[in-house]
């Protein structure tokens, strides 16, 4: 792509070639000055206009500054020539040659600034070419506004810190350029707002993404992507202290969304803020000339001032005025049914409602008993001040079915042996209960040779005991395991117990924390600890039956069918023990040992991030050790 000296404010002037040797080599030792202050001064001409940004305007103010004064020496000179007969070109040279290195380098440092906006409009139009020429916007690149043209001058700096001219040259450029920047910077880490008409700043604003959309994120976008990082306008001094720039800004636009008033860093000492032994600047890695030119390194001890500041203040206010601890243990005692006795009271009386189609079932009764059982005085969450913002849901999707689709597994795989397997063992309890049912199947013990059959009672006896066996035990559970692994699907609807889920009302900031990705994760653990208890409630329930049953509880005075009987009671018994230990690993060895870490990690916690961190640590291990994280461990857990 050609360079025009339109487009590059680059200019050339030669010497006339008859013009006497003598007078030829002087002429140009002198000339590129002309080159040199045609150049700068169109960059000026062009580069102060509006949108170009206030860094642009502050240099190009600088560098009209040092123009100034070239052209007073100029006219200076102009006088001595029209005045004085004396005055020769040699004085002249002698006069001006000084000048000579300080208008090298800021034309230097304007070609630059043309080139690195040159090979941005390159990588630009590469860029369109591949998208077709879509939304081709004519824009200042980024690399030569803001930031860009600060990294520019340090680079330069840093380069020819050699030349002590040079250097202090690039200081003075440097500490005029960088104060409008350093004002955005003052803005947003002392009031968290962002004012960059231009773009240049090194953090941008998605304003679209609202704290209103925590309520449905499951992606925490307001918190990751409201406020990110533009990494083209971050200059290299500002490197090491970005992500506290970031953080103190964040952190101050939730104090301010929550409608509390920021207060000035200025207000409060810098010894209640950052401690006695001050600000550590044993790690900051900037050289010492731009601390020179960045107000003395003044800049520093603000970031740190105002991180602190802002971390602390948003780390009490979700602390202290939000509660989140307690917060965080209401949450544990409804989702991880911690003194649960509530619970079983609302399973008991909900039970008619949830044996229904989860379609059928109604939310507004449901969340009237619970409501009933909550607001008891005999219940542990009586005295529990967050009860109110327990809600019940119906999920439409089976636990594992869910759990397959977040780990990125359900409809990606074929159907597998353990999937497979669990149809043919709900299609044989099925037919085995139809079939005893129609009173169709002869004894199994008919003409044995243990002779069972041939006994006092009549034929049909066994399979009516073994009927019994397969609607209490078999039928029962085949149905709960068909139901929760294939929920969803057309061939099993899923029941109310089988989608009941809890919610829970989360306002902002804590929504920061208690985002709703992290209470999908809560919901994931609480459907399954309902699972285990569900299943446990059922063989307890079995065992009634069999209490209750005249053909459990008599003798037949067969042994093949009292051994068959103890079979079928041990089998009960072992399924039960396991529900129970179980559901003992996972509320004692994993969720109960989890909670405390999680706690005492909340009260030695210093910074804000560390909350949001250690909280989803938290929720991570406890779905990983339950093994709800791996498709594998899931279908040995449900199918077996």
């Amino acid at each position: 792509m050609g360079k025009s000296e339109e487009q590059t404010e680059r200019f050339n002037y030669y010497v006339d070639e008859s013009l006497d040797p003598s007078f030829k080599d002087l002429t140009e030792r002198i000339l590129p000055l002309a080159t040199y202050f045609t150049s700068i001064d169109a960059f000026i001409e062009k580069h102060s206009k509006f949108e170009y940004g206030f860094v642009s305007h502050a240099l190009c103010a600088a560098m009209r500054g040092l123009l100034k004064e070239y052209l007073i020496l100029i006219t200076q000179l102009e006088h001595q020539f029209r005045t004085s007969p004396s005055f020769t070109l040699q004085k002249f040279w002698f006069y001006v040659h000084p000048t000579l290195h300080t208008m090298s380098n800021l034309h230097s440092l304007v070609m630059d600034i043309l080139d690195a906006a040159q090979d941005a409009s390159e990588d630009e139009d590469d860029i369109l070419i591949v998208e077709g020429f879509n939304n081709k916007k004519d824009e200042i690149p980024q690399q030569i506004k803001g930031g860009g043209i600060l990294t520019i001058l340090v680079d330069r700096m840093t380069t020819m810190s050699g030349d002590l001219a040079t250097k202090k040259l690039y200081v003075h450029l440097l500490s005029k350029a960088s104060q409008p920047y350093v004002s955005m910077l003052h803005s947003w880490i002392h009031h968290g707002e962002i004012r960059d008409p231009y773009e240049e700043f090194m953090i941008q604003e998605r304003k679209n993404v609202k704290k209103e959309n925590l309520k449905e994120d499951f992606n925490d976008a307001y918190w990751e992507a409201r406020y990110t990082i533009r990494d083209k306008t971050l200059p290299p001094f500002l490197i090491p202290f970005k992500n506290k720039i970031l953080l103190a800004g964040k952190y101050l636009n939730v104090i301010r969304e929550c409608g509390i008033a920021i207060q000035e860093p200025q207000q409060q000492s810098t010894e209640e803020v950052v401690g006695k032994d001050g600000v550590d600047r044993t790690d900051v890695n900037v050289n010492s000339d731009i601390l020179v030119a960045m107000d003395g390194g003044r800049f520093v001890d603000n970031i740190e001032i105002a991180y602190k500041c802002a971390n602390r203040t948003l780390l009490d206010l979700l602390l202290k005025d939000q509660q989140l601890i307690a917060r965080l243990r209401s949450i544990k005692r409804y989702f991880f049914l911690d003194q649960s006795d509530f619970f079983t009271h609302f399973l008991d009386l909900a039970s008619a409602e949830l044996k229904k189609p989860s379609k059928d079932v109604s939310l507004t009764k449901l969340q009237s008993l619970l409501d009933l059982v909550l607001r008891n005085p005999s219940s542990v969450a009586y005295t529990d001040p967050f009860k109110e913002d327990v809600k019940v849901e119906m999920s439409t999707v089976g636990l594992v079915d869910q759990l397959l689709r977040i780990i990125n597994v359900a409809g990606m795989m074929e159907p597998t042996p353990a999937f497979s397997r669990a149809n043919r063992l709900a299609e044989s309890f099925a037919f085995r209960k139809e079939n005893v049912k129609m009173g169709d199947v002869e004894s199994e013990n008919e003409g044995s040779e243990d002779g069972v059959g041939s006994g006092t009672e009549k034929p049909g006896y066994a399979s009516s005991v073994a009927g019994s066996v397969t609607g209490s035990i078999v039928s029962s559970l085949a149905g709960s395991i068909s139901g929760s692994i294939m929920g969803g699907s057309n061939k099993q609807p899923l029941t109310g117990i089988e989608a009941l889920t809890l919610d829970y009302i989360v306002t902002f900031p804590l929504s920061l924390v208690i985002s709703r990705k992290a209470l999908t994760k809560y919901q994931l653990l609480f459907r399954h600890l309902l699972y285990l208890k569900y299943i446990e409630q059922l063989l307890c329930n079995t065992w009634t039956e069999h209490t209750k049953s005249f053909h459990w509880r008599r003798g037949s005075g067969h042994p093949a069918l009292e051994a068959w009987k103890s079979r079928a009671f041990a089998l009960r018994q072992r399924m039960l023990v396991f529900v129970q230990q179980f559901s003992y690993y996972v509320t004692s060895e994993v969720l109960e040992p989890q909670w405390r870490n999680l706690e005492a990690n909340l009260v030695k916690v210093s910074t804000v991030d560390q909350v949001l961190q250690y909280h989803s640590d938290f929720l991570d291990t406890c779905l990983k050790e339950c093994m709800l994280t791996n498709a594998k461990l899931l279908r040995v857990s449900y199918v077996q």
